[in-house]
Order: C-alpha cells, then structure tokens, then sequence
C-alpha cells in the first residue's frame, strides 16, 4: 500500500508578507512620534541668549509637561506661556517657588536666607525684595543682563507652565540632559 501523501497547505505568497511589514514601518514610527510629542512631551527651540550658557540660541530642548505629583522647582528650567499677553513662549530657570522670599543683591539671589543663586556672568543685579505668591513661581535666566524675566514681569502663574526642560537633543555636539 502506498503511503498517502500530507494534505496540501495552502501556500501564502512571501512577497505579499514582506510588502505588509515594510507598510507598517512607517505606521509604526508615526505612532512612536505621536506618543512621543503628544502624550510624553515636546520639542521645544531655544530663541534668544537669554539662558547662555546654559542653553545656546537655536538649541532644541525636549519639555515634559509637569503631571501627578510632579511639581515646580527651584533650579529647574521651565518653557512659560502668556507672559504679559505675549504669544512667544520663553525658558527660564525656577528660582523660586510659592512662598519663597527672594532678595536680590550684590550679585546673588537669596532665597529664604539660605538658597543662594550666583549671577552666572558678574554683571550683578537690581536690588529687591519680594513674596512668590501661593500658585505661581519666580523664573528668570541664567544670563541675568540680558533676560526678560520675572524682574520685569512678576511671578509666573503656574498654570503658565508648559513644562520642564529635560534635555538637548539638537544640535548633535550639545546633546545633554538638563
């Protein structure tokens, strides 16, 4: 008696595999890119020398909104919107957070008697006294002679806070995290 030969499976062409996965490349790194920019944070260019040296004109930062139970805080470098009815967004240092008394004078920042901010470049600063009220934060540059900051506008509400600056991701030779 002859053996009986396997059934027939039914043959799916490689072509036609290899073509779906190579389609859903793209698709892939589409989603990965919007997870990425809508729900995790997003690019963010720096403009202006306002935060030299830290952050240079034209560097590119990733921000990340602030959620949970993450919140602002001294040191951290923050993208603010609606500054004074402005539509530009800036990035400033938090220097000090509700509550803070900030004094500023002979060129250092001094938060609450003991955090002290040191003018980054030596021009020094204006002398004043001021209370960071309950929901907003006190924000300026690191490169205080040349800033546009909470000096000049008062403290930031913190519903103005888009996020907190993380790292540089461009250009290549600066990438660092913040």
């Amino acid at each position: 008696m002859a053996p009986i030969p396997p059934p027939e499976q039914p043959r799916i062409r490689p072509g036609l595999i290899r073509w779906l996965c190579l389609s859903l490349i793209p698709f892939v790194a589409l989603l990965v890119l919007f997870l990425l920019l809508f729900v995790v944070g997003r690019p963010y260019v720096v403009d202006g020398q306002s935060m030299m040296p830290t952050l240079l004109d034209g560097d590119r930062v990733f921000v990340v909104p602030y959620r949970g139970n993450t919140t602002e805080d001294r040191g951290d470098i923050v993208v603010v919107k609606c500054v004074t009815g402005m539509q530009e967004l800036l990035i400033k240092r938090v220097v000090a957070i509700s509550g803070d008394r900030i004094k500023s004078g002979d060129g250092k920042i001094v938060v609450n008697d003991t955090f002290i901010y040191k003018d980054t470049n030596g021009s020094g600063s204006e002398e004043y006294d001021t209370l960071v009220p309950d929901g907003h934060v006190f924000v300026m540059g690191d490169n205080e002679s040349n800033s546009f900051d909470s000096r000049s506008f008062g403290p930031v509400p913190k519903s103005d806070i888009i996020g907190k600056a993380m790292f540089i991701f461009w250009p290549p030779g600066d990438i660092k995290s913040l």
